[in-house]
């Protein structure tokens, strides 16, 4: 009896591991008692094993949920990058004409941010907004949107075609920025000084010393540590022109009518077409013109009067067109 008692009592100050310990040891068949001492070492033992049984336990299940919350966090990751990927740069414009070397080719796009350098070439782009933007030689440009563009260095000409732009265009360079007014001008820059010529509409200039507008034949220009923005004359076709009309977007002539070959010309080069009488004004309207010509304006009209009953001549900024 005093066996089983001392097997039944609880230990003092017990554990939840000694009690379970107890009720396995409750469906034991009885063993002799070893002594007093081999009975606490061996106590202590089983305690040991036990405790590190269930540690490891503890312990692989907490690995376990670590891992599957890392897992869950870098399939989160994983979902938001594919959720909200980058957004690409909007496309701003497209290669229209090539003149010499510059990297590019006619069909070429350009997305906003584009940074372009003509080298000793030239270059001719198409505004996805309908605009023409050409570009001389040693020319840096970046095109900071569809209605906008940064000159470090250079000359670039703009042309609004038929129609002002929804927005003004605007060329900021280091010592102004130039907005556009439904026109074509030219803008020349480099470190020291800051030119703006115009052909047809009109532009305005605005500078640290203030903002001034120029019409048809006017050309501004300011220099480096100076306020004042200068002001005198340009002829609006010529030798100062002839880089922009190497540029020309191109016109087929076949199945339009001359007259409307005339109207490109004059826009081209700054030009005006006049008739010698009204016979010359009637046939250029119903003269229906076939075939190709690809060439700079000038020797363009040259080819293309040669198919029709009419000559023209060269008079400074007139070209008359008269009857054969």
């Amino acid at each position: 009896m005093s066996h089983e008692r001392e097997q039944r009592d609880p230990p003092a100050n017990g554990s939840d591991a000694e009690r379970t310990l107890e009720r396995l040891f409750a469906h034991a068949t009885p063993r002799p008692i070893p002594p007093a001492a081999d009975t606490e070492e061996i106590r202590r033992a089983l305690y040991a094993e036990w405790d590190a049984i269930t540690g490891r336990r503890q312990r692989l299940r907490r690995a376990g949920l670590l891992a599957a919350g890392l897992a869950a966090i870098s399939s989160v990751t994983w979902l938001t990058v594919r959720v909200a990927p980058p957004v690409a740069a909007p496309l701003v414009a497209s290669v229209e004409r090539v003149q010499g070397v510059v990297g590019m080719q006619p069909g070429d796009e350009l997305a906003a941010g584009a940074t372009i350098f003509t080298g000793s070439g030239e270059l001719a782009l198409r505004i996805a907004s309908g605009e023409s933007l050409r570009l001389g030689p040693q020319t840096r440009l970046e095109l900071t949107s569809v209605s906008s563009a940064e000159l470090t260095a250079g000359l670039v000409y703009f042309d609004s075609e038929s129609a002002p732009p929804a927005a003004p265009f605007t060329i900021t360079a280091a010592l102004g920025v130039v907005r556009d007014i439904g026109t074509q001008f030219f803008v020349r820059a480099d470190g020291e000084q800051l030119e703006v010529g115009v052909r047809d509409g009109r532009v305005s200039l605005t500078s640290a010393g203030g903002e001034a507008a120029a019409g048809v034949g006017d050309r501004l220009a300011i220099s480096a540590g100076s306020a004042d923005i200068r002001r005198d004359s340009i002829a609006t076709f010529g030798d100062e022109w002839a880089w922009v009309e190497r540029l020309a977007p191109p016109f087929d002539i076949d199945g339009r009518r001359l007259s409307e070959f005339f109207d490109w010309f004059e826009r081209q080069t700054g030009r005006t077409v006049a008739f010698a009488d009204a016979a010359a004004e009637r046939i250029a309207r119903e003269t229906v013109l076939n075939g190709s010509v690809e060439a700079e304006p000038q020797a363009k009209l040259a080819a293309v009067m040669s198919l029709t009953d009419l000559d023209y001549s060269l008079q400074g900024e007139r070209v008359l067109i008269s009857s054969r």
